[in-house]
């Protein structure tokens, strides 16, 4: 398959999804997956990087893999094709504020469904050189990276709220928001924290995937 003929078969089962039509949806989205499987980089370079990513959370919600390590896998795919998508938005002279709202709402999206997928790469990260020596570390270490992962929400809704203070009236992202603000208080060190942590994520997680280390 082409880039271009993905890049039709996305924005289709999208529609599809969008307008509940399921059993069509499925069939475009396996066809995605098994393009990925063979090639998961050939809309890297492509300004429809991050409708992959969304096509992504399609599979993923829809739970048309049923197998855990896979979904982890494919979350972190997802992950990376929408932080993409978000990276080249920031890099156009003049950002398309309805485009990055989507592609940011779609990320917050994805780590607020799949939060707990996350834990094993960033416990990779926090915890590179130290090693948990029993069981209770470990799980201490574990949930310890879980409690990042709103800061990591946080900051892209941090990032909406300079373009739209009042989130677009957005029922989920207010909603994800008092979330938040409920469990934590947020400050400035939470955000800067978050926003490397993205970058580092961004940066680990495509490293494993070019080495083939990550499993979908």
């Amino acid at each position: 398959m082409t880039s271009e003929e993905l890049q039709n078969i996305v924005l289709q089962a999208i529609e599809l999804g969008q307008t509940g039509k399921t059993k069509a949806c499925n069939k475009e989205l396996r066809k995605i997956y098994a393009t990925l499987k063979t090639n998961p980089l050939i809309l890297w370079e492509s300004s429809h990087i991050s409708h992959l990513g969304k096509s992504l959370l399609l599979i993923l919600h829809l739970d048309l893999i049923d197998d855990e390590e896979k979904s982890i896998g494919l979350v972190l795919l997802a992950y990376l094709f929408l932080t993409k998508g978000i990276r080249n938005e920031e890099q156009i002279s003049e950002t398309d504020l309805d485009e990055i709202f989507r592609i940011r709402k779609d990320r917050i999206l994805l780590l607020r469904s799949f939060d707990d997928f996350f834990v094993d790469s960033l416990q990779e990260i926090y915890y590179a050189n130290d090693k948990a020596p029993n069981r209770e570390a470990y799980n201490d270490q574990r949930k310890a990276v879980l409690s990042r992962v709103p800061y990591m929400q946080f900051s892209d809704i941090y990032e909406i709220e300079q373009d739209y203070p009042n989130l677009r009236d957005d029922e989920f992202l207010l909603d994800t928001a008092n979330y938040i603000e409920l469990d934590d208080e947020i400050n400035s060190e939470n955000i800067r924290e978050a926003k490397l942590l993205h970058d580092v994520l961004f940066k680990t997680s495509l490293q494993k995937l070019k080495e083939g280390k990550i499993i979908y």
